[in-house]
């Protein structure tokens, strides 16, 4: 059996409320689960609920004033148990230490800060970014000069829907393409790390709801 093992997901909006959504009922049984000792999900993000939020993000109107991470918690309390549980951080990752105990890190939050952060970490890592019905990711496997060039620090946050789109109804669901892509991403690297058999673990790639995919990430060799 593995030791306890921390999962980080930062930010908890369109992606990440949805990644959590689908890993934390996905762990909470059967032989995966049972190959740890325990499974902490850590959340970051300081953010509160908005009314706006629940039309894209999974929340609802109850959750509304509360901060997206307890939220999350709060709305997924029946999959925990005594070997899976999910732990609320009120906060934004700025640093390498506020991040330094997981294991895996998943970033769904559309902040340079956190990126780089996350980069430069030693964790096994994955990178989700969308933006309308657009979805990319890059992980701990991608060529390292393909990470800084689509890593800008002047780069301002934005939001996965397009301006109007909330008003307008012409929602996009990239972010729920990429939050898929994070669930599968996640699920197969634990099958790694408990060395089972035939793991195929997602490409590094961009992608588009509409169009298909529209290429693959060149990654390192394995030594």
């Amino acid at each position: 059996m593995k030791d306890h093992l921390n999962i980080g997901i930062i930010g908890v909006g369109g992606i990440g409320s949805n990644l959590v959504s689908l890993l934390a009922p996905s762990l909470s049984q059967g032989n995966l689960l049972q190959k740890f000792m325990k499974i902490n999900i850590n959340l970051y993000d300081s953010d509160k609920v908005e009314e706006s939020n629940i039309f894209h993000q999974r929340f609802n109107h109850s959750n509304v004033g509360q901060t997206k991470v307890l939220a999350t918690k709060i709305n997924l309390t029946s999959f925990e148990n005594e070997k899976l549980e999910i732990i609320p951080h009120e906060k934004d990752v700025r640093v390498a230490n506020d991040i330094l105990e997981n294991d895996i890190i998943i970033v769904c939050v559309d902040s340079s800060d956190a990126r780089i952060v996350v980069h430069s970490t030693d964790s096994i890592w994955l990178d989700l970014r969308c933006r309308g019905d657009n979805f990319m990711s890059v992980d701990y496997t991608t060529k390292r000069n393909i990470v800084e060039s689509i890593t800008d620090i002047n780069q301002k946050p934005g939001s996965c829907q397009y301006e109007g789109a909330l008003d307008s109804g012409n929602i996009q669901f990239g972010f729920v393409y990429a939050a898929a892509f994070g669930a599968q991403w996640l699920v197969q690297n634990l099958r790694k790390i408990i060395n089972e058999n035939n793991v195929l673990i997602p490409y590094p790639r961009s992608g588009s709801i509409t169009f298909g995919t529209l290429g693959n990430f060149d990654i390192e060799e394995e030594n």
